[in-house]
């Protein structure tokens, strides 16, 4: 893996082990297209809810990035939390 990837899987799950644990986190991968072209989908379901879905022609590539918008989220989900708890006392 590429410095350039950051390891975004690994910190997904690093995130979710310190929030409630990684079985919570389950994924859907999967080819299409004709054998020379393959295309790889990646979706990232939290709670069986989808939170991203990336699409490449490598299948870590669709992962690193489905998993690097999942932590997005999440982060930023955490963010409004906090500013709404804050909000209300």
């Amino acid at each position: 893996m590429s410095h350039s990837e950051n390891h975004w899987r690994m910190q997904l799950n690093n995130y979710l082990q310190g929030n409630g644990g990684t079985k919570m986190l389950s994924w859907e991968v999967y080819p299409s297209g004709p054998s020379h072209e393959v295309i790889w989908t990646a979706t990232v379901f939290i709670r069986g809810a989808p939170y991203a879905r990336c699409v490449s022609s490598r299948q870590n590539a669709a992962m690193e990035e489905a998993a690097r918008q999942t932590l997005q989220t999440l982060r930023q989900l955490e963010v409004q939390a906090a500013a709404s708890y804050t909000r209300a006392y």
